[in-house]
């Protein structure tokens, strides 16, 4: 398969998680990406115009036109004319659970759109919009088990913030070890602030604005103020002894460390959702990442989540807080190690055969008709 993707290429893993997952596992499997990069033209405008240049000039050698953009970078007009050139397009929507309005203009343009998230799927279809639903994966060539010595402790990589938080503190205030990875925790346990400019407001009031024109944006919303209301801004108990805080790691000592965490400590609770009874849950790139590195992760029970993962035997999940310390416990005791090394398998291999990039695009191909015999 030859494949347009219309891509900014970024200097973080945060800007080119894309490289590392689904463009180099496909690659490998003998498919090519070809990237076309808006941000090397003077003007969106040029942009979209020598994408359409280079489309016609190199008219039947591509298989499919890719895109996760919307109108900002993408103008409706162009994808009409790439559809009257006949290439199949794909839209994927890596944020349709609480930013689907960025997409609307452009997403019906489209011969197929695929959404991580399956909660605003019926808002995509009153749009128009040939839907498919399918969620996030991980490249089994980037993420994979580096088993050594393990670490008995539960492990969090990444910031810590509103439910990271929460949760971190109720581990240790139980007297149960965890360990988290970040550069971002100042001497108050707590992220430092950054200065907000009067873009940065406007960006946010047009973001709430968004989110009251839908039930789960209405609901991050309603998290979002009461939260302000109860005055409720947790820090990290960083003089617990029960925390340890490192440093940043990079991105080959993440997969060693998501394979040799005892526990590796799962999030899904959206945005500051987490302060209301029944908190919106997203799936994110660790969900597959950690389970594809052989690691043991310890997260929310979700019925989605459980569809992918088996609890028990290849992921650990709680439903309360008491389950939360007591399963923490649980499987924290040094006579269940050969059981953590036998659950960690089973991710891998559940991963692999089922959770790979490319058995999602496998998926997509077909739908789209695509698959060549």
């Amino acid at each position: 398969m030859r494949i347009l993707y219309y891509y900014i290429r970024g200097r973080s893993f945060m800007d080119s998680w894309q490289e590392v997952h689904y463009i180099n596992e496909l690659v490998v499997n003998g498919h090519e990406f070809v990237l076309f990069d808006p941000n090397l033209y003077p003007t969106v405008s040029d942009a979209n115009d020598e994408l359409l240049r280079h489309i016609r000039a190199n008219r039947g050698k591509y298989d499919l036109f890719f895109n996760a953009y919307g109108e900002t970078l993408l103008l409706p007009e162009t994808l009409k004319q790439i559809r009257t050139l006949g290439l199949p397009s794909l839209l994927i929507c890596f944020d349709n659970l609480h930013a689907p309005f960025m997409h609307q203009s452009i997403a019906p343009l489209f011969d197929l759109v695929w959404l991580t998230s399956f909660e605003t799927q019926a808002m995509f279809e009153h749009w128009g919009c040939n839907c498919y639903f399918q969620p996030y994966a991980a490249n089994p060539y980037t993420f994979y088990p580096s088993f050594g010595e393990e670490m008995k402790t539960i492990g969090f990589v990444g910031t810590p913030y509103g439910t990271r938080i929460e949760k971190i503190n109720d581990l240790v205030h139980a007297n149960i070890d965890c360990t988290v990875y970040s550069d971002k925790v100042n001497t108050t346990g707590s992220m430092p602030k950054i200065k907000k400019n009067i873009r940065d407001y406007w960006n946010f009031f047009c973001l709430d604005m968004d989110l009251m024109r839908f039930p789960i944006g209405r609901k991050v919303l309603k998290a979002k103020y009461y939260k302000k209301i109860s005055r409720r801004n947790s820090a990290l108990d960083i003089n617990s002894p029960y925390l340890t805080i490192n440093p940043s790691v990079s991105f080959e000592e993440m997969n060693a460390l998501y394979s040799n965490f005892s526990l590796c400590l799962g999030i899904t609770e959206l945005w500051d959702t987490y302060v209301l009874s029944c908190p919106v849950h997203k799936l994110h790139l660790r969900t597959f990442e950690i389970p594809m590195c052989g690691g043991l992760q310890f997260v929310s029970y979700i019925d989605e989540l459980a569809n992918y993962f088996e609890d028990g035997k290849e992921i650990v999940f709680y439903s309360s807080r008491d389950e939360y310390i007591d399963k923490a416990r649980f499987y924290l005791d040094g006579r269940r190690e050969g059981l953590r090394l036998k659950m960690k398998k089973n991710a891998r291999y559940r991963s692999e055969h089922e959770h790979t990039w490319q058995n999602r695009f496998d998926k997509i191909f077909e739908v789209m008709n695509l698959l060549k015999h």
